[in-house]
């Protein structure tokens, strides 16, 4: 286990940058963008190659069947990248807003790119960040605007690579020995690393809220400051990367698996949402409303608990994510909302300002640009119908047989998905129809083209 070294980071103007080359601090330029599993893909390019591909020229080139590749770089054969079409090109082109040096990496700079249409001005539309772009277009018309937060779990092992070699869960040796959740002294052991994330990541422009063990043997939790949501989801996923590349070069295995085993807690990725007005105005509260929900706020979690069924397959991504679903493992599960209840799938959190609802629902293994704008549509799907705001529950919603549950398996998610109206009317039809297809076929790879050790184990001798 290595304590590596974090050098200058943060946010860069392009005028700071080309200083920076200049002075020859600079010789990489990592220009990456997420793709449908929310991770980063891209290249590396130096100062410059960027200078003349992505600044001057009409940006970095890399082929469409990136949003279309299963998560061994298996070509799924869909309609933006398959074999008749050549598996066609997009356009990089890089985000300026988002350009930072990289602490761990001192002579690089990293900045997210969104995909552009190799002859044309316009988005790929399927690329994850123009699908969340989009909804945030339809969420102006209403004349609003949101701020996010993503509240990330996931597990340390130690040992390079952990996992990948067929080792069984149980064996795989993790950074904690006993369960200590919220425990001070178990933190101290992880302190070395948990300390290069939260003041690397800081420096690096994420701004690091709060660590704290979790009930896991070995899991940590690690919040981030709110945010617009396009920027929260950026946070996200650079948080996600790099806490892996900072565990691997200190010989360690981070996983946000959503449920690495039955036997033990799922890492979550609680969302937690709030309206507010362009100007900077929170919407959420309202004094003197039932239990102080505004009536647009209102709306909006009625169209939260509305549309989970139809849109969850963006919340749940993963065969492995339907495994949190286990009551009292504090994955909601029931769709209704309680004023900060745990075993409600929706739980409303803070006041005045703060005033927000928490989606317990999603797993670490989530991609936030899906899921956010599946947030957004839901909800503004219910403003729309001008729903009425939902009942506020009380009591153990794991206990109570009488509510509404998410989907419980990914087949049936997708289902929900692909024949949900909501989704195709808020998505648009070529959305629609490639993550209705994307997630069929790695749901077809799990369902017919995979054998489980559990199957073997229990048939194999004996039936």
């Amino acid at each position: 286990m290595t304590e590596l070294s974090i050098g200058p980071g943060g946010p860069l103007t392009l005028d700071e940058y080309t200083e920076l080359v200049a002075d020859a601090a600079i010789d990489t330029v990592v220009c990456a963008m997420p793709d449908p599993y929310g991770r980063l893909m891209g290249k590396r390019l130096n100062p410059r190659s960027f200078r003349t591909l992505a600044l001057e020229g009409n940006g970095i080139h890399a082929s469409a069947y990136l949003f279309a590749t299963d998560i061994n770089m298996d070509p799924m054969e869909l309609p933006i990248a398959n074999a008749q079409n050549g598996y066609a090109d997009f356009r990089m082109v890089p985000d300026l807003a988002t350009m930072r040096r990289m602490p761990w990496e001192p002579h690089a700079v990293m900045v997210l790119c969104d995909a552009y249409e190799e002859t044309s001005d316009a988005l790929v539309p399927v690329a994850p960040r123009s699908i969340l772009k989009a909804q945030l277009a339809r969420a102006a018309a209403y004349d609003l605007d949101f701020r996010f937060a993503s509240e990330l779990e996931f597990y340390l092992a130690t040992g390079k690579s952990a996992g990948t070699d067929g080792t069984a869960v149980a064996d795989i040796p993790r950074t904690a020995r006993h369960r200590m959740d919220y425990s001070i002294l178990q933190s101290a052991e992880d302190e070395w690393f948990v300390r290069m994330i939260r003041t690397g990541l800081d420096r690096f422009g994420v701004p690091i809220e709060s660590s704290k063990t979790e009930w896991g043997l070995g899991q940590q939790e690690i919040t981030i400051e709110y945010a617009p949501p396009l920027q929260m989801a950026d946070y996200h996923i650079m948080f996600k990367h790099f806490v892996k590349q900072l565990a691997t070069a200190a010989g360690l295995t981070a996983s946000f698996m959503a449920k690495p085993s039955i036997e033990e807690i799922g890492s979550s990725c609680h969302i937690h949402a709030s309206l507010w007005s362009p100007g900077g105005e929170p919407l959420d509260w309202d004094a003197g409303a039932p239990e102080h929900l505004s009536e647009r706020f209102g709306q909006f979690l009625a169209g939260q608990l509305a549309g989970a069924r139809e849109l969850g397959l963006l919340w749940a991504p993963t065969v492995n994510s339907y495994k949190r679903y286990v009551p009292d493992n504090f994955a909601g599960t029931s769709l209704v909302v309680g004023h900060d209840n745990r075993s409600c799938g929706f739980r409303l959190v803070g006041e005045g300002a703060s005033f927000r609802v928490e989606n317990r629902i999603p797993g670490a293994d989530v991609n936030p640009y899906h899921a956010y704008a599946a947030t957004i549509a839901a909800g503004l799907a219910g403003i729309d119908q001008r729903l009425p705001a939902p009942d506020v529950y009380r009591g153990d919603a794991y206990s109570d047989p009488s509510l509404d549950i998410m989907t419980t398996t990914m087949h049936e998610s997708v289902q929900q998905f692909r024949h949900s109206s909501l989704a195709r009317k808020a998505l648009g039809d070529e959305v629609h129809a490639h993550l209705t297809g994307f997630f069929a076929a790695e749901l077809a790879r799990f369902e017919h083209a995979t054998v489980t050790d559990w199957e073997v184990s229990r048939y194999f001798g004996r039936i």
